[in-house]
């Protein structure tokens, strides 16, 4: 009885001992071709990189114990059962207390080892060793909350287009023109499409409609920037014609008060004229009568 209770109370103390041990405090995914929302095939958020390009994964690795840690390699571990792994030599050194993030990459495979049609757990591994190269331990972390996915180039050019799209919208307070206004109306419509084409997985015809869609954005405002032009140009003629109608009226209007003053000056001289003739005559003597 007494013995398994040692044996019991040894293993437990060796756990705890491990888990102070355990130093990958987080993981992070870098340049991930997609790591934001929801994934419209996959239903949640994810890490996605398309396949064959680079992928890098930085590793927050925290020191528990009370002598110093030798990371000596990184690796992670796919369900697609293979491993990634990057060494130090020498090895990573760290204090007592330290944290410290270690970079890595590998090139993600093509769908064709590791499938685009669902997602992929992962284990991240650190290994430190003693001063002479010796392996202590190695800590394990797997991630099954968030998980990687492998994008084939169709859907990583059908979720390309869906960003960018996601960027674009119409003026508030609409398109002038009915003809933008209709192309806006046949980008929604491919756009619907397109979203039902890439949750069902049909990720070569998803990429054509968001295509279409995209297109006929472009060609919205292309027709609202023409179409308003055109009217704007019309309305400054408008205005033009108006203005110099209303400079003609204004030259009308001052030629004629000029006119009438030149006939109340002529008039008056008139008046002072025939005054002074009037007391030119009142001065003639009177003619006595024989």
């Amino acid at each position: 009885m007494l013995a398994a209770f040692v044996i019991v109370l040894g293993l437990a103390s060796a756990f705890m001992v491990r888990s102070a041990f355990a130093g990958i405090e987080s993981a992070a995914w870098l340049g991930s071709f997609y790591s934001w929302g929801t994934d419209l095939y996959y239903g949640k958020s994810v890490y996605g990189y398309e396949e064959n390009s680079t992928a890098t994964m930085l590793v927050e690795v925290k020191n528990h114990l009370a002598l110093q840690m030798n990371v000596s390699a990184v690796m992670v571990g796919f369900d697609w059962n293979t491993n990634y792994t990057t060494s130090y030599s020498p090895p990573e050194t760290l204090k007592s207390g330290e944290t410290r993030f270690l970079t890595f990459g590998f090139q993600v495979p093509p769908t064709s080892t590791a499938s685009n049609l669902y997602l992929h757990t992962y284990t991240v591994y650190v290994k430190y060793v003693n001063s002479t190269g010796g392996l202590i331990d190695t800590m394990t972390k797997p991630y099954t909350d968030r998980l990687f996915a492998v994008y084939s180039k169709d859907q990583a050019k059908a979720r390309e287009s869906k960003e960018i799209m996601s960027g674009i919208s119409a003026p508030f307070f609409g398109f002038n023109s009915t003809t933008a206004n209709l192309l806006w109306m046949q980008a929604d419509n491919e756009t619907e499409i397109a979203d039902t084409l890439y949750k069902q997985g049909d990720f070569a015809e998803a990429k054509a409609h968001y295509a279409l869609a995209l297109n006929y954005m472009n060609q919205a405002y292309s027709t609202e920037r023409t179409s308003t032009g055109g009217v704007q140009d019309a309305q400054l003629t408008l205005l033009s014609a108006q203005a110099d109608s209303f400079k003609a009226q204004a030259a009308y209007f001052n030629g004629l008060s000029n006119m009438w003053v030149l006939i109340g000056v002529a008039a008056v001289l008139f008046a002072i004229g025939y005054i002074i003739r009037g007391l030119g005559s009142l001065r003639k003597p009177v003619v006595a009568a024989s």
